[in-house]
């Protein structure tokens, strides 16, 4: 159905060609997932799924995936039955790899891959972007690799005592983490549930118990890791510890058996470091370790191995939500005369909101340069905006509603076609004898992985 003036103003608007050739299609970008329930919310707006399983891998590719055969790592990613994959050292392959597991997203910032669409809400600053289940069924995903070096364990090897250990983890990892913990607080609080999947560089507090001491010569002594003592603390579930309760039994190592597998340096340190945490989630079914054949624990084998950290991968039954209100751009770089996809949830649906396309902080009352309503998709759904007519420049979409009260808005940029992204760093935040970007470091306002950056680092991680 479509009101009236829905139709004169988009009418209007069309004179400014800036849809002409993009059109302005919809559809509901979603997979339902097998066997899960069809019924309708008691609004009436949208599907409610209920407890649904998910498959939540872990993977660190080893820069890029490609210094063995990045057709083993996608052969690993099918062995493992995941549906959503949070990568480590993608570098720019992120995309690549989706295609060849024949998934069409890929949330490149995060390097998270995902058999369901994935949309980055404004408010997710890179700190976690939504899995979509089902038109207004999402869950939500974070992605991290926290700094490797100092390595908290290595200094536990070369003698080191606990406060030193501590004071490193503290001035490492933890100061890193600092700029996700309010993130994940508020969305957990929410009733958001939220995956985490991550390269996190420490082991955990539950792997280094008095119990354990002894039983890999580094271990000499137990250590509460206080970046996973964090997380755990805000209301997470280590999912391979909750199916694998006893550490000593079931290490579960993915750090590492190999430079590729098997040749290993000379004293080097074992620990299990790629996690995948749940908050939220209604059970956990299972966890599984991705890794070369014949190794301890691994339960999914692939030969040759293709990277220097093990996969986990998690089977886990979530019950997703309706998202906030929200727009969000598919992409916040387009090329000029590239369609900009535009997710959204409207809560008024095509007979009051409209998603309006502005210059960077303008009015969308007075300057809108174009205006879609929701179309037939409803409250949540897709359309695509052309760019045909925008000059380089940074804009944004406003989803507006009834009122003409802004709801959101999401900003995006305009480049020229085959235009090319530079860098370049403020000298005063770098300190003078310090490496200026940390490799085995993924981080919300310092991501620049794949840009392909010399990096000075003892470690690869």
């Amino acid at each position: 159905m479509h009101t009236p003036w829905l139709k004169t103003f988009a009418a209007a608007l069309a004179v400014l060609a800036l849809l002409a050739g993009a059109g302005c299609t919809t559809g509901p970008d979603a997979l339902v997932p097998s066997g899960a329930a069809s019924r309708l919310d008691a609004s009436g707006t949208h599907v409610e799924l209920g407890p649904t399983v998910l498959r939540v891998m872990s993977f660190n590719i080893w820069l890029g995936g490609e210094l063995v055969d990045l057709g083993k790592v996608v052969e690993a990613i099918k062995l493992s039955g995941a549906d959503v994959v949070g990568l480590q050292e993608s570098e720019g392959n992120a995309r690549r790899i989706a295609d060849l597991l024949g998934w069409a997203f890929a949330d490149e910032r995060l390097q998270i891959i995902s058999r369901y669409p994935l949309i980055s809400p404004p408010d997710g600053n890179g700190i976690y972007t939504f899995i979509q289940l089902a038109p207004g069924q999402v869950v939500a995903m974070s992605n991290i690799h926290l700094p490797s070096n100092p390595y908290g364990p290595e200094l536990v090897r070369d003698g080191s005592p606990l406060e030193q250990v501590l004071a490193n983890e503290a001035d490492t990892r933890m100061a890193w983490l600092q700029a996700y913990l309010p993130h994940w607080r508020t969305l957990i609080a929410a009733g958001m549930p939220l995956l985490l999947a991550g390269d996190f560089n420490t082991p955990s507090h539950r792997d280094w118990t008095m119990a354990a001491v002894g039983t890999r010569a580094h271990v000499l002594y137990p250590v509460q890791w206080p970046v996973t003592l964090a997380v755990e603390q805000l209301g997470f579930i280590d999912t391979y510890r909750a199916v694998h309760v006893n550490a000593k039994a079931k290490p579960g190592i993915t750090w590492t058996y190999g430079y590729p597998h098997p040749r290993l340096r000379a004293n080097e340190v074992q620990d299990r470091i790629d996690l995948v945490f749940a908050a939220g989630a209604v059970h956990i079914i299972d966890s599984r370790i991705v890794g070369p054949a014949g190794e301890r624990d691994v339960d999914v084998a692939v030969n040759p191995y293709p990277s220097d950290h093990l996969g986990v991968v998690s089977t886990v039954s979530v019950d997703p939500v309706e998202p906030p209100v929200f727009v969000a751009v598919a992409a916040v770089r387009v090329e000029a005369g590239t369609p900009l996809g535009v997710h959204y949830h409207a809560p008024g649906g095509e007979g009051t909101d409209r998603l309006v396309l502005v210059r960077a902080g303008a009015d969308p009352q007075t300057n809108a340069l174009a205006a879609l309503p929701p179309q037939e998709a409803g409250y949540f759904g897709r359309v695509n905006f052309g760019t045909g007519g925008l000059l380089p420049g940074e804009y944004a979409v406003v989803l507006v509603g009834a009122t003409d009260n802004e709801l959101s808005r999401s900003a995006f940029w305009v480049v020229a076609p085959g235009a090319v992204p530079s860098v370049s760093v403020d000298p005063r935040y770098i300190s003078r004898g310090r490496p200026s970007l940390r490799h085995g470091a993924q981080h919300p306002r310092a991501n620049l992985t794949g840009w392909g950056f010399t990096r000075r680092m003892i470690r690869t991680c």
